[in-house]
């Protein structure tokens, strides 16, 4: 049998995925947010992130080398990771463009974070708690 498996790529495959990246995320996320099996409360959460982090106004000044990024890579990824964890697995396979180890890979690089951020800060933000129905 020729077939490779799903997981396997070639170096030129990967780097093309690599930079497919950013278009992907961000067709992903707006397909996401389009898609009524997403809570409403995770689509705020994101769309008033995207603003935060263009809006000149932030805790910690852009201006400022550095740290003026780091809020908001901070909270990006924070946010990020709690969309992923908003919504079934193949959910968030279904609307992704690219290879799905590759979104399986940036997952795990967002829960990085966890061990930059104090342990109840990390939970608080990414961990989704849903109301009993």
């Amino acid at each position: 049998m020729n077939s490779k498996p799903k997981y396997s790529c070639t170096v030129k495959e990967w780097i093309a995925q690599l930079l497919m990246l950013i278009p992907n995320l961000v067709k992903l996320l707006y397909r996401m947010i389009s898609d009524n099996r997403v809570f409403v409360q995770e689509k705020v959460i994101l769309l008033a992130t995207v603003i935060y982090i263009f809006s000149p106004i932030d805790f910690v000044p852009d201006m400022i080398p550095v740290l003026g990024q780091v809020d908001d890579i901070l909270l990006g990824t924070l946010v990020l990771k709690r969309f992923f964890n908003s919504v079934e697995r193949s959910i968030l396979l279904s609307h992704w463009d690219g290879n799905d180890n590759l979104l399986l890979t940036i997952d795990k690089i967002l829960e990085i974070v966890r061990y930059i951020l104090p342990k109840g800060v990390y939970d608080r933000i990414v961990n989704v708690h849903r109301p009993a129905a």
